[in-house]
């Protein structure tokens, strides 16, 4: 049985090009918006503490800043205890990564 392969599209790398520098641009605006709104997070959780306030009305928003507990699987200290039943559970997985540098 063969396999037919679809014509490769011609490769326009000035339109590659430009998608990248537009890639670009949109992440350093996005860093920029995520170190503003973390800031101002920053800020708020701060009056939050020294007014020693788990939760604060703001016109109709409500802020929470409390403690949260979870219990998680120690995956590095069960691997070093029991190598082999740790080995028994891996599974492969196998994913594309895109990256621009």
């Amino acid at each position: 049985m063969t396999k037919k392969i679809a014509a490769k599209k011609k490769l326009d790398i000035n339109r590659i090009t430009a998608l990248v520098r537009d890639i670009k641009e949109r992440e350093q605006a996005k860093k920029q918006l995520e170190d503003e709104i973390k800031a101002a997070q920053d800020e708020i959780k701060q009056a939050m503490t020294d007014n020693h306030l788990d939760e604060l009305l703001a016109d109709v928003f409500t802020i929470r800043y409390v403690p949260v507990s979870s219990d998680r699987f120690d995956q590095k200290t069960f691997k070093a205890d029991n190598p082999k039943l740790f080995e028994m559970y891996l599974k492969n997985s196998e994913s594309m990564r895109f990256t621009i540098t």
